[in-house]
């Protein structure tokens, strides 16, 4: 009797990603863009688990993703996570091995995360992150440099001023005014979350949260009149000159400016961050059409390293996930490609010739050559050549296998040159063609 066999399911799971080899295309220069612009600013790259103990993850109180961790109990019974992002992992690593890092305390990681929330446009339940952070300096110099470097990552992926901007704010300075409006302090915090809701709700939704806390109408309307400042100018207009939040975000403006980046930053008093542990600067980074969810975002966390190690030291970083950019990408710079370019594709019309075929890919191994080990007629193999995008197609039949050449055909120009199989010969040939 013939066993029944069940078939896979061919998906993965549920806000899970396959990545078929078109979507390299558009990873390999994002990956580059990460990497190149972080090292050219003098990060350092350190590299942790996926898995993390949960105590680790779970002392970040107060945040939202608490609810979102993947967790589980490993063989020994011992409670760990799935990293939902890489900045516990960071100040772990770092606190631990200070002497490995340099001492301007800048680094950078790219890992994988997971969260177990609803999937959507622009967010998935697992995603690959570039985190880059500043430790030990105190000053909002530390902002600018990093906002920099995301800038100059975003421009190698060819995005511009038009294309995206950074909305920045203060929180020191959020509550400065929260006070200064007779919000008391033990409901800083809740408000603050609220305010970092005010997209995703209804208008008539936000207000009543904001009730919720204690808030009054006159409260209410002179909180989202500073929600709606988007300029210094329209700030000051509140009366909060004496704020070192305003002052601390005037300086990183200036910054900004000499680091040439100030077409790139929007002031936004409504832009908090949900993330509890935010001390100072935050930013979050949008496209200027507002079709997606933040490209990256992050800021001031001067405690977190107190709070998980016991040491106080200053810090700031950003976490930009891989999402939401190629999403964007995909509309900026459509495209069809399914294979990377490649210089030559060779191939044999018959199996018996199989050996000349790897002996000209050993010939030519200062170029990427693709083997075709199907053997079919010319027209056929052509074809073939023509959808891997290969430059150079280099194809041996019986005539070329007798004499010991192979036959090359620019794909482009559609010049062909019958050559031996000799390195000499073939480097002479290929630099014409």
């Amino acid at each position: 009797m013939t066993e029944k066999i069940e078939s896979i399911d061919k998906q993965p799971l549920r806000g899970m990603r396959d990545f078929l080899p078109q979507h390299w295309l558009f990873r390999t220069q994002l990956l580059r863009a990460w990497e190149q612009a972080a090292e050219r600013h003098g990060f350092v790259r350190y590299e942790t688990p996926i898995v993390e103990p949960l105590s680790l993850l779970e002392r970040k109180a107060g945040e939202e993703i608490s609810d979102q961790i993947y967790h589980f109990e490993d063989k020994s019974g011992r409670s760990i996570a799935l990293r939902p992002e890489l900045t516990p992992s960071m100040v772990r690593i770092v606190s631990g091995n200070r002497e490995a890092f340099t001492a301007q305390g800048k680094v950078y990681s790219i890992g994988q995360c997971f969260r177990y929330e609803r999937a959507s446009l622009g967010r998935k339940r697992e995603h690959f992150q570039w985190n880059i952070d500043i430790v030990g300096e105190e000053q909002p110099v530390a902002e600018a440099y990093l906002l920099k470097t995301a800038v100059e990552a975003l421009n190698t992926l060819g995005f511009g001023a038009s294309d995206f901007q950074i909305h920045v704010n203060n929180r020191e300075l959020v509550c400065d005014f929260l006070i200064a409006n007779g919000i008391s302090v033990d409901r800083l915090l809740p408000v603050m979350g609220i305010m970092d809701k005010k997209e995703k709700v209804s208008a008539e939704a936000f207000g009543d949260m904001l009730s919720e806390t204690g808030l009054s109408q006159t409260q209410i309307q002179a909180l989202q009149a500073f929600m709606s400042a988007k300029t210094i100018a329209e700030v000051e207009a509140f009366h909060l000159t004496d704020s070192s939040g305003l002052k601390n975000l005037k300086e990183f403006l200036s910054y900004a400016d000499t680091l040439g980046i100030s077409d790139y930053i929007t002031v936004d008093m409504s832009v908090v961050r949900g993330l509890a542990y935010y001390t100072g600067i935050v930013f979050e980074a949008f496209d200027t059409q507002r079709a997606f969810r933040a490209i990256f975002g992050g800021g001031r966390y001067d405690h977190l390293f107190e709070r998980l190690t016991g040491k106080p030291l200053a810090a700031v970083g950003l976490g930009f996930g891989d999402v939401v950019i190629e999403e964007l990408f995909k509309t900026r710079f459509p495209s069809t490609q399914l294979f990377p370019d490649i210089d030559i594709l060779a191939g044999v019309s018959d199996r018996a010739y199989l050996t000349d075929l790897l002996a000209l890919s050993t010939v030519l191994s200062d170029m990427s050559v693709d083997c075709d080990f199907k053997p079919s007629n010319l027209k056929k193999f052509l074809g073939r050549a023509d959808k891997r995008r290969a430059r150079i197609a280099a194809y041996i039949g019986e005539i070329e296998h007798q004499s010991g050449c192979v036959l090359l055909k620019n794909m482009t120009t559609g010049a062909q040159q019958t050559v031996a199989l000799a390195k000499t010969d073939l480097e002479s040939v290929l630099g014409k063609i």
